[in-house]
């Protein structure tokens, strides 16, 4: 799966990719509902994007981190997001940021 981003998605908002259950239902002020998984960035360049728990991300990011899934450099996540916002904006450079 990809999207205009051209991100590829190693799984989808069914199940989560670190403990495989799907999202959580959980029922708030009488209300019963689903707590979507969230986006993980696995890498950023290319980007690939897993979708797991906010408890599982956390896990992911812990001590020791998950490094299976973590597979970009410092400061990788502050280029994506400056990239992104500045072609969102139109200012995008010709060259190859990446």
């Amino acid at each position: 799966m990809t999207d205009s981003w051209n991100a590829v998605y190693m799984n989808n908002r069914e199940r989560c990719v670190i403990c495989f259950q799907p999202p959580y239902i959980e029922e708030m002020h009488g209300l019963t509902g689903a707590t979507p998984l969230i986006k993980h960035h696995v890498t950023y360049f290319p980007e690939k994007i897993v979708f797991v728990h906010y408890e599982c991300h956390k896990k992911i990011h812990g001590d020791p981190p998950m490094t299976m899934w973590i597979q970009y450099n410092d400061g990788d996540a502050r280029k994506f997001y400056t990239m992104k916002q500045e072609k969102e904006n139109g200012q995008v450079d010709t060259k190859d940021k990446a």
